[in-house]
């Protein structure tokens, strides 16, 4: 076993006992088993992180979306915060998404059936797939050391292509995406669907669409929050154009602004970003942006109000028969059988 393998089991275990991290001391810890690179530390943490989540995910399965979801919020409030930033992680804007945002994008685009495929391909250590089955979910990540901790996990395929580039042999392929690209402005804007698109974030998130089958599911994460001009347009520019060629294409079911500050921060940052829910693609492009609305505006500020917003339930349990009922019953057609037969 790897020295990185041994921390990070060392860190699932002392993490699900209730040890807490900080900077300093996980870096200390990090120290005793030989690794001083910092990046190294920070990614081998979080991937310990996105371990857990798992485990909880599993071990609240019985009790429903919301336990689980409960477990998760309580995951994220306990661990340590990932904001040891290197100048390799600042110079590829890579900011994970926390865990109960997480579960709840990838339980949304889940459907439930052993035959469907799930991709991310701009996975970092995997935690937008935590609410996936890893056999039936493809991982892409350009960094070597992300790219290592998704090896570590049972994914169905890892791959190591730059995800702006479009994946030819993935065309419609999936049932369900999840994305968190990383924001940052295109050296040269690109044209997509009669739209000029000029971040990094949103041309990534396009070429992550072309993958998605007509009837699939997609929740992308985005920097920023939406804002809007006088006539309740969405404001011109860069926001405007990228949603304009969304709803144009794709059954968008919500866009969700969320405070950085406020959910973001155990990750390193407090940039505000948007959870878009998409359910599938137009027959026949067509449509724009909706106008300014009461739900559109509307911020989200605890985690509590994002499980509303998101808006999973539980399904009710089926009624079980009563089993007095059906001995009563079963009774009664043995006796008539009975009569029948002497007659």
């Amino acid at each position: 076993m790897t020295k990185e393998d041994q921390f990070y089991k060392h860190l699932v275990k002392e993490i699900s006992a209730g040890t807490r991290y900080n900077k300093r001391s996980l870096e200390k810890e990090g120290e005793r088993f030989g690794i001083v690179d910092k990046t190294w530390i920070k990614e081998l943490s979080e991937l310990a992180i996105v371990t857990i989540a798992r485990h909880r995910i599993a071990n609240n399965q019985d009790k429903g979306i919301k336990a689980t979801f409960d477990a998760l919020v309580d995951l994220y409030n306990t661990q340590h915060n990932l904001s040891l930033r290197t100048s390799h992680s600042m110079m590829l804007q890579q900011y994970s998404t926390p865990a109960p945002l997480a579960y709840l994008a990838s339980r949304y685009v889940e459907n439930g059936k052993a035959t469907a495929k799930y991709f991310e391909p701009s996975a970092g250590n995997g935690l937008l797939t935590i609410a996936l089955p890893y056999t039936q979910t493809y991982v892409n990540e350009l960094d070597d050391i992300r790219l290592s901790n998704l090896k570590r996990q049972p994914f169905k395929v890892v791959s190591n292509q730059d995800a702006t580039r479009p994946f030819h042999k993935y065309h419609q392929y999936f049932d369900g995406i999840t994305t968190n690209p990383p924001f940052a402005t295109l050296d040269e804007p690109i044209k997509a669907g009669g739209f000029l698109i000029k971040h990094l974030d949103h041309a990534m998130a396009i070429t992550a669409l072309d993958t998605m089958k007509d009837t699939g599911r997609a929740a992308i994460i985005i920097g920023g929050h939406s804002t809007y001009d006088a006539k309740g347009r969405l404001t011109k520019g860069k926001n405007r154009i990228f949603l304009n060629y969304l709803y144009h294409h794709y059954n968008v079911e919500d866009v969700i602004s969320i405070n950085g500050k406020k959910l973001y921060t155990k990750q390193g940052t407090g940039f505000d970003v948007r959870l878009i829910l998409i359910n599938g693609r137009k027959a026949k492009p067509e449509g724009v942006a909706p106008l300014k609305n009461e739900q559109l505006c509307q911020v989200i500020n605890s985690y509590e109000e994002l499980f509303e917003r998101v808006g999973l339930e539980d399904k009710p349990e089926p009624p079980q028969p009563d089993k007095k009922k059906l001995l009563k019953l079963r009774a009664k057609a043995i006796a008539l059988k009975q009569k029948q037969s002497a007659k």
